[in-house]
């Protein structure tokens, strides 16, 4: 397992990501959302203009909050960021993520900000055995929220992800998936 994974935890419901706050499935690492033995996000990556971030630091405030302190790759250590992204997470009741963008320059700048989203609804026993799911995948758009859904006979499971500012959803993604063996 990876040493650079934070973990915050509330009861039964914890989140381990990498230090960018960025959740990958892996075979190698337990990363995700996971709720009752339940993985509900396997994936959740945040890119700006196209670009993963850095992390500068990370901050665990309490053990069911962190904020992860971030700039955009610059190519060198040399060269100050123009923006930087303060990436708080908190698990209470839910997952919930505040954003913000820093712009260090004079003049305004544009954003391209993206979250990617996947759940494979893994328990911890397909987690740690790389197993594959038996059942069929699916998402839809429901009052302005994307529910990602497992079902296998009559169980189902769902993720809904919401923003509390205008966003934009793209269906043509496919946002259910497990991790893959790479090689």
């Amino acid at each position: 397992m990876s040493t650079d994974l934070v973990q915050i935890l509330e009861g039964n419901t914890f989140v381990v990501s990498d230090n960018t706050g960025d959740i990958e499935a892996s075979l190698t690492d337990p990363t995700g959302l996971f709720s009752f033995d339940t993985r509900y996000l396997s994936k959740w990556i945040l890119s700006v203009n196209s670009s993963r971030l850095n992390a500068l630091t990370v901050d665990d405030t309490a053990y069911y909050e962190t904020r992860f302190f971030l700039v955009p790759g610059t190519g060198t250590v040399y060269v100050d960021s123009k923006l930087s992204v303060i990436r708080v997470r908190t698990v209470a009741d839910g997952f919930y993520e505040s954003l913000t963008f820093l712009n260090h320059r004079d003049d305004p700048v544009d954003l391209a900000i993206r979250l990617e989203a996947a759940s494979d609804f893994a328990d911890l026993f397909e987690v740690k055995d790389a197993l594959k799911k038996k059942g069929t995948y699916s998402h839809r758009m429901e009052d302005g929220n994307l529910v990602l859904e497992y079902g296998r006979d009559t169980f189902t499971r769902e993720t809904w992800i919401g923003a509390d500012k205008p966003a934009t959803i793209d269906p043509s993604e496919y946002f259910g998936e497990a991790p893959r063996r790479r090689g």
